[in-house]
């Protein structure tokens, strides 16, 4: 039987996610949840993404832009 072999992975599919964090952050007394993700775009490239959430509603959707820098974080 023909095993497929891993060593040429394939690269993701355009709009695959890659990376995601999530982290949450106060200001003035309420709690926000900041996501950032990275995902493959069709030419083999990346974008950074990232939206803002208050509990499970969404104040910001997904806006192309790198915020997990700003809290020490590299998700590359």
């Amino acid at each position: 039987m023909d095993m497929p072999s891993n060593d040429n992975p394939s690269e993701p599919a355009s709009g695959a996610i890659i990376k995601h964090v999530s982290m949450s952050t106060r200001i003035h007394e309420t709690i926000y949840t900041l996501e950032s993700r990275v995902v493959s775009l069709a030419d083999g490239g990346t974008r950074s993404e990232y939206r803002v959430m208050l509990e499970r509603n969404v104040i910001k959707d997904w806006t192309e832009g790198d915020v997990a820098q700003y809290f020490g974080m590299d998700i590359y």
